[in-house]
């Protein structure tokens, strides 16, 4: 997988799974958080060299939102089948 992909999956990774934020004796799951940067610059490598942290937040804030459309489209096609 290319360094995108890589930031693409743990930014899926980060995202809460929709009706399991509580366990079964109901203590409620941390939320889930925004990738940090330096893991950022890591999964993305040679990639980042040069990448000033704005335009890296960015990236990590795009990859977030994309994140949740395709849990969004995996939920939805579970509920219908």
């Amino acid at each position: 997988a290319n360094a995108m992909s890589r930031l693409l999956i743990c930014a899926v990774r980060m995202q809460p799974v929709p009706g399991a934020e509580a366990r079964q004796d109901g203590v409620r799951q941390p939320a889930a958080g925004v990738l940090p940067l330096a893991r950022c610059r890591e999964l993305l490598g040679d990639e980042a060299a040069g990448v000033s942290d704005e335009d890296l937040d960015r990236v990590r804030r795009h990859a977030d939102a994309l994140a949740h459309v395709l849990i969004e489209i995996a939920v939805d096609r579970d509920a219908q089948g």
